[in-house]
């Protein structure tokens, strides 16, 4: 179920997101790409020079997002 929630809400997320905010340095990868070569932290440089970050670290950036608007939500309209 959580897997099912990182890949939809947060990969697609994270897919608009990332380009938009880093003006097309950083792509994200296909989801159930085979492709390798990442780092740790799920990021491969291209040869074109932009970054590219793995599908999985992606969604949870994209979760990263929406749990960040979740909280500040409810801090602004709770408190």
């Amino acid at each position: 179920m959580f897997d099912m929630i990182g890949d939809v809400v947060g990969y697609t997320t994270a897919r608009y997101l990332l380009p938009a905010l880093s003006f097309g340095k950083l792509r994200v990868q296909t989801l159930r790409s085979s492709e390798g070569g990442f780092n740790w932290f799920g990021f491969r440089r291209e040869t074109d020079g932009s970054i590219l970050v793995e599908s999985n670290m992606a969604g949870w950036f994209g979760l990263f997002v929406w749990i960040t608007a979740l909280v500040v939500l409810i801090v602004f309209v709770g408190g």
